[in-house]
């Protein structure tokens, strides 16, 4: 009997997506997560057979509902439950995948059994990102130090294909990992449509609704950027103490919720010693529907993190017509192109000045908001998960 070549190559894509993070608020990665699995069920359902994979109890997320999920079963053990139910489905499942697709690069440190065991052909992983430098300050844990070296040392090895969201990212994740270049990938985010600028007699209702539901008043700046020693956060607030001596009455708000103790700690810190409290907002954790108008109503954003590894909120506030400040380092310049005031991260005077000559200048203000909307339409959530499809179909030989 003839091999019937046609009807291999017609067969579908299997991939399976480690979705345990589809729920969580507030996160870029989750969002990516989101986007994907969406584009993956609304437009690419007959390149691929999509099937998330995630622990019992996880993956609440409307998009679940609509997608093939393989559940992993929890052990009923007093301590490394995830661990062992992990392990156990690593080596039990029957199902067999073509690609599957980690989103973050928290592994398993027995993940690479699904390939030795034939359970998958394929291995994806993203890193968003990683520091240029030693200098760079970030949050680490003793899982994220083990990861890394783990990655570094053994994990590269069953890895097909890394990830990551610009291409500042390559030479980061090449350095940090110490992966291959030639593995890595670039794949742009996205920014959603309903990121756009609010009509004058959309504003008012906007305004009440902000203020009631969140305590954010106008005239404010605005940073979205969890508390953590990278993003900071801690100069930004030392330039509104600059900025205060000529304009009382502008606030910072910040949305993304503390996250790093220490960190966390020298903001609030900062805020007491300069006598802001009235001044710096930390906003709770902001609906997705009410995202946009946050973005618009700001007197301008401000993004003075000193490395990312796609920046996407800049790219939200320039949809939502704000003009954006942002730090001249890592991946900022890449992705915000000509777009941002670029300042030095490092200086708060330069922090300062920047936002102080922005807010005086109705011209230049007006030129950032042109060119901001221009180059959000330039990222589309459809070329995204067109890449990934294109990656899975190319490492798997279709």
């Amino acid at each position: 009997m003839l091999f019937d070549k046609s009807k291999t190559q017609s067969r579908k894509l299997k991939v399976g997506i480690f979705a345990d993070d589809m729920d969580r608020r507030g996160m870029g990665t989750a969002l990516l997560l989101r986007r994907l699995v969406a584009g993956c069920l609304d437009k690419f359902s007959r390149d691929i057979d999509l099937r998330l994979i995630h622990r019992e109890g996880f993956c609440r997320h409307p998009l679940c509902e609509r997608a093939e999920k393989t559940v992993i079963k929890m052990l009923p053990l007093p301590k490394f439950a995830g661990f062992f139910s992990y392990l156990r489905f690593f080596i039990f499942t029957g199902e067999r995948f073509d690609v599957i697709h980690f989103p973050r690069p928290s592994l398993h440190p027995l993940f690479w059994l699904l390939k030795m065991l034939g359970k998958t052909k394929k291995i994806v992983v993203t890193f968003h990102g990683a520091p240029e430098n030693d200098d760079i300050p970030v949050y680490q844990t003793p899982m994220t130090r083990f990861n890394r070296r783990f990655i570094a040392l053994f994990a590269k090895r069953f890895i097909d294909a890394a990830i990551v969201d610009a291409d500042v990212g390559i030479g980061q994740v090449a350095g940090y990992y110490r992966f291959p270049k030639n593995g890595i990938r670039r794949i742009y985010a996205g920014v959603d449509q309903n990121f756009r600028p609010l009509a004058e007699e959309e504003k008012p209702a906007a305004e009440r609704k902000i203020a009631e539901k969140y305590g954010i008043k106008k005239p404010y700046l605005l940073t979205v950027a969890r508390l953590d020693p990278h993003k900071n956060v801690h100069r930004l607030v030392e330039s509104l103490a600059l900025i205060r001596r000529n304009n009382l009455s502008l606030s910072l708000v910040i949305v993304g919720g503390k996250h790093e103790p220490e960190y966390s700690k020298l903001v609030e810190e900062t805020v007491l010693r300069h006598n802001l409290g009235n001044s710096v907002h930390f906003a709770p954790f902001v609906e997705e529907e009410d995202l946009p108008a946050v973005y618009s109503l700001a007197e301008a954003f401000i993004f003075v993190s000193l490395s990312e590894g796609f920046g996407l909120p800049m790219l939200e506030a320039m949809g939502a017509g704000t003009p954006v400040i942002a730090s001249g380092l890592s991946v900022m310049p890449e992705i915000a192109g000509d777009a941002a005031l670029f300042i030095d991260p490092y200086d708060v005077n330069a922090i300062a000045a920047g936002i102080e000559k922005l807010l005086a200048d109705d011209r230049l203000k007006k030129e950032l908001i042109e060119r901001g909307r221009r180059r959000a339409r330039q990222f589309s959530w459809n070329n995204f998960v067109a890449a990934h499809i294109a990656l899975y179909k190319e490492i798997s030989g279709r």
